[in-house]
Parts: structure tokens; C-alpha cells; sequence
């Protein structure tokens, strides 16, 4: 299978599932992060930051050490979402915490199968997931938080640094999301 029939499989079969409860969930394709450097295949934000990565037929899986690292650093919940092909290795590579999906075709028709359920990642990094927001977001938060003094003139990566270091990590997370979910323009 190929990357946009995966892609399309994960939004019709499995991201409505994600999604049922909390009605005020936004799916963003190609989500980069690390300024730019990686990017996660989808997203999901709610109440959780869940990213999906997608590895198709033509792919193969030696990038997937590199973005675990990366990826671990950003999102409260991971899955690897995998064509046929690559199932035995994938099961071998992802820690125990990523969930794993297969994606395919069964009589024709698609289907997305749980090899097992992502856990919470316990590695994000509070400046590496502060990187998710614009300056006048950086800026907007540490307003709220009453920590803007003396920084309005600064470059956007001192404002990650000054929300990562003076807000909890759990707070942070949910103020993050928040923004995300509030964002009206993308590009």
C-alpha cells in the first residue's frame, strides 16, 4: 500500500474512533516539529498530542530510530502505522510504549488492525514540544502566565526557553494543546 492509502485508511477507520468523545479534536497532517526538521505523518490534538507515523510498502524503516527519538521528545501518545510488509520488523523496532497498527486491504476492502495500543510516553521534553508554537504564541503564554517581562523583542527560542523552564511540564503540555486547537491558520 502506499502512503496516501494508509493515510486515508488512519483518517476513515481509525481517527474517527480517536476522536469520538471529544468532539473539539483537530487532525493535522504533516505536523513538522523540531523546527521543521522532522515531521509526523498525523496528528492528533485533544486531550492528548497523539502522533501517527505512517511507513508504506515503499518505505523502509531505517529513518524509524532517528524519529522515535525525535517524536518521543513531542507527543504524549505514538503509533507506528504500518503496511503488511513491514510488521515482523516494526514489532522488533518500537518500544513498548508506541502502539503499532497494520493497515491494508482484506477482500478488497480497507481495514487497520491494533497489534497493540499506544501507552503514555514518559521522554517529552518541555522546550522541545514549546518548538509547536508560533512567537505570538510563545509570547501570548507567557502573558498569561505573567511571565513576559523584558522578553517582548526576543527571538521565539528564548520564549520556549523561559515557558519550558518556568512552567510544569504537565500544565505546559495542556496550554500547548490548547494553542494548537485555537490556531486558525496553518501555513
Amino acid at each position: 500500500m502506499k502512503d496516501a492509502d494508509i493515510r486515508s485508511i488512519l483518517h476513515s477507520l481509525e481517527i474517527p474512533r480517536l476522536c469520538a468523545h471529544e468532539p473539539d479534536s483537530l487532525v493535522i497532517d504533516e505536523l513538522g516539529i523540531m523546527e521543521g526538521a522532522f515531521r509526523m505523518d498525523v496528528a492528533v490534538v485533544n486531550g492528548k498530542l497523539h502522533g501517527y507515523e505512517i511507513k508504506s510498502a515503499a518505505d523502509n524503516l531505517d529513518r524509524l530510530p532517528s524519529q522515535q527519538s525525535a517524536y518521543n521528545k513531542v507527543f504524549d501518545k505514538l503509533t507506528l502505522v504500518v503496511d503488511e510488509r513491514h510488521v515482523e520488523n516494526a514489532v522488533k523496532l518500537v518500544p513498548p510504549y508506541w502502539g503499532l497498527m497494520v493497515a491494508g486491504l482484506r477482500n478488497g476492502a480497507p481495514y487497520i488492525d491494533e497489534i497493540w495500543p499506544a501507552r503514555l510516553n514518559f521522554e517529552v521534553d518541555a522546550y522541545t514540544v514549546c518548538q509547536l508554537l508560533w512567537r505570538d504564541e510563545a509570547l501570548a503564554l507567557l502573558r498569561l502566565k505573567e511571565l513576559a517581562h523584558g522578553l517582548w523583542h526576543k527571538p521565539r527560542n528564548v520564549l520556549w526557553r523561559k515557558l519550558a523552564n518556568s512552567v510544569d511540564l504537565q500544565e505546559l503540555r495542556a496550554l500547548i494543546r490548547g494553542t494548537l486547537q485555537a490556531r486558525r491558520k496553518w501555513r
